[in-house]
């Protein structure tokens, strides 16, 4: 089953796939947690998830740009033509994506920490439209590599917008898995409530609708049949697990929460990329030939235990 019987791009697909995963974790809570410490501050409500969220978002986008830069050089590698394409075509707005995240990133720390609560609505209303913004282009990106039909057509007309109605439903599944990835998140962080739960199933109510409206659309899954029933699988455990967490809190509930989201991340990852695997470049030799693994593999270890240290330190000195 692929990507393990890839054999000119088994590895390469495999570190792409797990890295994606880790990194779409922090980027689902660094959006949904300024979308929701947004929401909470306009409704003035008291709510300690919204408070530990506005505390850890400069700390968790930090950790999600970090996180993207692995599978972001594995996209490059395995993707050459189809994403330098993609960014060429999209041009300076795409490259808009940058300066947004910068804006974001100071915009959290401005709402984490302002005394006024008009300057901290602002500023999480800036975090919020400048992440949105992000998900649009990455949506964007993911699709254009796909659509070589498009490519003159937006060449010849000047276009830095992919106007195809495959956006908005790609994108909307998105929104809706990333308050799961939110809660799940959360719910380590502080503890289960039926606030958690609400979210995670509201989130699996648009990702379902958004999967709705893609199968309507001529959607496919190429060659990852065998992940999607594991997705479908994992999905159906999750949601009855955060029903069970909603009735009643419980330590194995959440171990099963977390358990079910992992399966279907890792399965989500290869079904999202399933219908490009034909559109692969071969890997150069160069590249294999590189020795650049070893290197990887302790610089990933060293990065991971960098993190864990700063985590560490961080909670030690909040308690």
């Amino acid at each position: 089953m692929w990507p393990f019987s890839t054999e000119q791009h088994g590895l390469w697909l495999v570190l792409y796939l797990v890295t994606w995963a880790m990194h779409a974790v922090f980027v689902g809570y660094v959006l949904v947690g300024s979308a929701y410490a947004l929401v909470q501050s306009l409704r003035t409500a008291d709510d300690p998830i919204a408070d530990r969220a506005r505390d850890l978002l400069p700390f968790m986008l930090g950790c999600g740009i970090t996180a993207g830069v692995a599978p972001l050089l594995f996209l490059q590698l395995l993707y050459q033509e189809r994403f330098y394409t993609a960014n060429l075509l999209l041009g300076p707005r795409w490259g808009a994506v940058v300066p947004a995240l910068i804006a974001g990133f100071y915009a959290l720390y401005l709402a984490k920490a302002a005394s006024s609560l008009r300057w901290r609505r602002i500023a999480l209303a800036i975090a919020t439209g400048t992440f949105l913004f992000v998900a649009w282009s990455w949506t964007e990106l993911h699709l254009v590599m796909r659509d070589d039909a498009a490519w003159k057509a937006m060449y010849g007309a000047g276009d830095r917008l992919y106007g195809q109605g495959d956006v908005i439903p790609r994108l909307l599944l998105w929104l809706g898995a990333m308050p799961i990835l939110f809660a799940t998140v959360a719910l380590w962080l502080g503890g289960p409530s039926r606030r958690l739960a609400a979210i995670a199933l509201g989130g699996h109510v648009v990702a379902g609708a958004a999967v709705a409206w893609i199968i309507v659309r001529g959607g496919e899954v190429g060659s990852a049949h065998g992940w999607l029933y594991l997705l479908l699988a994992a999905v159906a455990i999750e949601v009855g697990a955060w029903l069970w967490l909603a009735r009643s809190p419980s330590s194995m509930a959440s171990s099963l929460v977390t358990a079910a989201t992992t399966a279907a991340l890792l399965a989500g990852a290869v079904v999202r990329e399933a219908p490009r695997l034909q559109l692969l470049e071969p890997t150069r030799q160069a590249a294999r030939e590189a020795s650049g693994f070893p290197v990887f593999a302790v610089t990933a270890v060293f990065g991971v235990l960098a993190i864990a240290f700063v985590w560490r330190t961080i909670k030690t000195a909040r308690s």
